[in-house]
């Protein structure tokens, strides 16, 4: 007697009016089409079922606008189907269940399952494969929820159908785990589609179309990607958290506070996925839920301390006598919310929202267990080499003094190579006391609590270090050597040249650096190498930039010989600051672009903040020589990464030349949001007061563009700057911004001696750079005061500095005044292929200028008039400009312009240019000299 059929069984679920839709995953299963079998195998609320039924209802659609025909068949597993006669008796009404068949398809097949003994299912399917090649329809068949079926004979009844499955009929099968069918064999040949959890989750765009379209929340796209990188895409768990918090109103606090201990959430992984394994599996679970990462060596250390778990003995899955690696397999093959880091399938980690869970169970049931585990966990990661690892794990555990050990090893071993963020979360998370009592921790916390910006913590924990020092040869419990005590004196020292350095205080930067040269040996590289950086910045304040480049140089050596690579590349970018300022940009071009190269093979660099500097520097530089779009795009990647790092220091110096380089593209509102930003940086974490005097200086420049004269002389009025007694160098961006509001407010005497007084300092420490600016500014000033002869013999000095580096925005960032003084330059021979090529650089003239030049011009005197394109020629040509640069700078081509110029002679009756001007001048349509 047959069995009644429960027809809910056979149908296709529905699904919801609003629905996200995945245009590229529906055309993936329907490119399978053509294959023998469509596999989506992805644990539990990860939306295969919606997804397969949203795709059948498209695929129906499709078919039937284009008059085609194809047959879906739907069968819901359950458990009760492990049962090969009941599984097939489904199987075929599944199949009939479509309205338009011709045939009932497998009748043989189903009089051979009702017998009193029926055949085996091969022997039936051989019956039913027959009849489905007869027919001319293709069916796909979904099967949902496979990971219920554990029986062997149902698993061979599918393999046989797959080897022998006739090209009417596509299989489609929606599982947790990955079912025993023969997978490779069909992945070999090419037979096989599949959509697992990596293809599955959302993406971000998707995210956001669920919780604000579908479940109609009106999240900020921060909150969605909040939530998005919480769930890590899982569907259910976007689901559940948009469930909860519609009863929340501040629901950016309620996303924060999201994991998988949460209510809704909690209940799903307890009841659909922890509650159905064995008691040996939970066990697993919860005891390798400490892990971040884990490898097969790992979970067995943890699980059995330094004894080696037993092999399998009695083959049953999951069995507590599994190794780890067998187990991890395991749970990989059944989706058990563990996802694969590499391409062996040797190291995994838990979904973060299930090892929430697991991790809280934990804490519930076995409490005392937790620093066992960590302890375990910790010593294998040492022994193995995983140091980094070794301290989070001791961490966690309340080990402090172990941990603190830990880090002091790390330290010397790898720093800086390693993320210097880390550290300072490792020393935040270690009691006074034992930090205290570790000399070598006391300096580093120092160190990075300045380099964060907290001056007063760093001065006060480098105080404690250094009494103890003078007078003592025992820190804490430890009693130390004098060659010890002497690397940490100068590790103190180095230190203290830091703090020195953010208060500008040369002398003391000076002198806090040689104590460290004396103290350390030349074994300590890393922190020669950092006092001779601090030798080169007290330098660089002087205003002596060769002196600064030996320093480097020097620390540059000393960090090649021990292969340091941060320290490389941190001093490297030191000395692209020299050549900057001794104008040899190409130089430090050079020296970006190679770091650019050995930081590809150094993945660990790619996301620190030193890269991100060497981006915005690279930026700046290329800003100077006109390749302004490249700039921008180096230089907003860098200060994303020098913000993300929050080294303050670097990202200070990030920010001034992003601010540079948006000044030189004319975006000065972007300009004016940066300088905002960099003030609130700069007060709530007390950089440097130099890194505040550039910004309010920059601030006064773009007031002075901008036409805002009295809004700068307000500046300087505040500006806390003797400039009648020795300028010091650290303010030399302030006077020059003083000196273009001296020009602008006609007090050229001022300016004048100011310049002057700037231009001998700036030579005699070799910073052409400022050179270059000063001299600039000098013509400017002559040409204000309409002495031309002077200004031309300080422009012609200027560019003779200037050219070999091939500075052009120094000179165009002058604007106006400074084109009108380069065509004067041209007009008498002064260096003419490099004035041509800065004058290319200015901007076109405006259309409202050159509209009012036309207006006065007379032609009556004229038989022919000009027209007025030709009198734009004609003034460019009273200009000095070759027809290519004006071309350039009327978007036309050479050849329209030597017609106008053909032109112009004709009409003004001449023959060459110098005779059109002054033809042009003596009637009035140029004005005179």
């Amino acid at each position: 007697m047959t069995a009644p059929i429960l027809v809910t069984k056979l149908f296709i679920p529905p699904t919801r009016t609003e629905i996200v839709q995945r245009p590229g995953l529906i055309d993936r299963l329907t490119d399978g089409l053509d294959r023998k079998l469509t596999l989506l195998s992805a644990p539990a609320g990860f939306g295969k079922t919606t997804l397969v039924s949203h795709w059948v209802e498209n695929l129906r659609s499709n078919l039937e606008r284009d008059s085609q025909s194809i047959k879906v068949a739907w069968l819901s597993l359950d458990e009760d189907d492990n049962d090969p006669v009941r599984f097939l008796n489904y199987f075929i009404v599944a199949l009939n269940q479509n309205k338009g068949n011709e045939t009932d398809l497998g009748r043989g097949a189903l009089s051979m399952l009702q017998s009193p003994q029926p055949p085996p299912p091969n022997t039936v399917l051989i019956s039913l494969i027959n009849d489905l090649a007869a027919i001319p329809e293709k069916i796909i068949f979904i099967l949902d929820d496979y990971h219920l079926i554990e029986a062997d004979p149902v698993h061979q009844a599918l393999v046989f159908l797959l080897d022998n499955i006739p090209p009417q009929l596509h299989l489609v099968i929606a599982t947790r785990q990955d079912p025993p069918l023969s997978l490779s064999r069909l992945r070999a040949r090419d037979q096989i589609t599949e959509l697992r959890a990596a293809d599955l989750r959302f993406t971000s765009s998707e995210a956001a179309d669920f919780l604000n379209q579908v479940m109609g929340l009106n999240l900020s796209s921060g909150d969605i990607a909040e939530l998005e990188t919480r769930t890590e895409g899982w569907i259910a768990g976007l689901q559940l958290a948009a469930i909860s918090m519609r009863g929340y109103e501040n629901r950016a606090n309620f996303i924060k506070s999201f994991t998988g201990g949460h209510r809704l959430v909690l209940d799903f992984l307890i009841e659909e996925v922890l509650g159905q394994q064995p008691e040996s599996i939970q066990n697993f679970l919860l005891q390798t839920s400490i892990l971040d990462r884990m490898t097969g060596l790992l979970c067995d250390a943890v699980r059995f301390g330094n004894t080696k778990s037993p092999g399998s003995s009695n083959g049953t899955a999951f069995s507590s006598q599994e190794t780890g690696q067998e187990t991890l397999k395991m749970l990989d093959h059944a989706n058990l919310f563990i996802v694969p880091l590499d391409e062996e399938r040797r190291w995994y980690r838990y979904h973060h929202l299930f090892g929430d869970l697991l991790r809280q169970r934990l804490r519930q049931t076995q409490p005392d267990q937790l620093p066992i585990l960590q302890r375990q966990a910790s010593k294998w990661c040492q022994q193995n080499g995983f140091i980094d690892e070794a301290i989070e794990y001791t961490l966690r555990a309340g080990d402090f003094e172990q941990a603190a050990g830990l880090i002091g090893e790390f330290v010397d071993a790898r720093w800086p190579y390693t993320d210097h963020i880390r550290i300072r979360r490792w020393l935040s998370r270690l009691p006074d006391e034992v930090i205290v009592s570790h000399p070598h921790l006391c300096i580093l916390l120092a160190l990075h609590l300045n380099q964060s910006g907290r001056l007063d913590e760093a001065e006060q924990c480098l105080r404690s270090v250094e009494q103890i020092l003078e007078n003592e040869h025992s820190f804490g419990t430890m009693s130390l050597a004098e060659p010890d005590l002497m690397i940490l004196r100068g590790r103190a020292a180095v230190t203290r040249a830091g703090l020195a350095s953010y208060q500008g205080d040369i002398p003391g930067i000076i002198r806090h650096a040689n104590q460290a040269l004396e103290c350390l040996p030349e074994h300590d590289a890393t922190w020669r190498s950092l006092a001779y950086d601090s030798l080169g910045i007290a330098y660089s304040f002087m205003g002596e930039v060769d002196l600064a480049y030996q320093a480097r140089e020097k620390g540059l050596e000393a960090s090649r010989a021990t292969g340091n690579i941060y320290m490389i590349l941190f001093l490297s970018l030191k000395l692209v600051v020299c050549l900057r300022d001794q104008g040899r940009l190409q130089q430090a071009l050079d020296i970006c672009h190679q770091q650019q190269l050995e930081i590809a093979n150094e993945t660990w660099l790619s996301q620190t903040a030193i890269v991100g500097w060497l981006y915005t520097l690279w930026g700046e530089v290329l800003a100077e020589i006109n390749e302004l779009e490249e700039a921008l795009r180096l230089a907003k990647m860098g200060t994303q990464l020098t913000e993300r790092c929050k080294d303050m220091q670097l990202l200070g110096s990030s920010y001034l030349c992003i601010l540079r380089i948006l000044f030189s593209r004319g975006d000065f509102a972007d300009a004016e949001g940066v300088i905002r930003n960099l003030e609130t940086i700069v007060i709530e974490n007390k950089l440097s007061p130099w890194i505040m005097n550039q910004i309010r200086a920059w601030q006064a420049r773009l007031w002075l563009v901008q036409g805002d004269l009295d809004a700068a002389s307000q500046w300087v009025e505040g500006l806390d700057v003797d400039i009648d007694g020795e300028l010091a160098h650290v303010h030399d961006f302030d006077h020059v911004i003083l000196a273009r509001i001296f020009i602008a407010q006609e007090r050229l005497d001022e300016t004048f001696e100011l310049l002057q007084r700037m231009f001998e300092a700036a030579e005699a420490g070799g910073r052409i750079s400022k050179m270059v600016e000063i001299l600039i500014l000098q013509a400017l000033a002559f040409k204000a005061g309409s002495n031309t002869i002077q200004a031309l013999a300080k422009l012609k000095r200027a560019l003779t500095l200037a050219e070999p580096g091939g500075f052009i925005r120094t000179f165009v960032d002058e604007g106006q005044p400074m084109a009108s003084l380069l065509y004067e330059a041209l007009n008498r021979g002064i260096s003419p292929e490099y004035v041509q090529r800065l004058l290319a650089a200015f901007p076109v003239t405006a259309p409202e200028e050159a509209a009012s030049t036309k207006s006065q011009v007379d032609q009556s005197k004229l038989i022919e008039p000009l027209s007025e394109r030709e009198i734009e020629v004609l003034q460019l040509i009273a200009k000095g400009l070759t027809n290519q640069v004006i071309a350039t700078r009327l978007v036309l081509s050479p050849h329209t312009i030597k017609t106008h110029t053909r032109n112009i002679y004709s009409k003004l009756a001449v023959n060459n240019r110098t005779q059109a001007v002054d033809i042009a001048r003596t009637l009035g349509i140029l004005p005179p000299i």
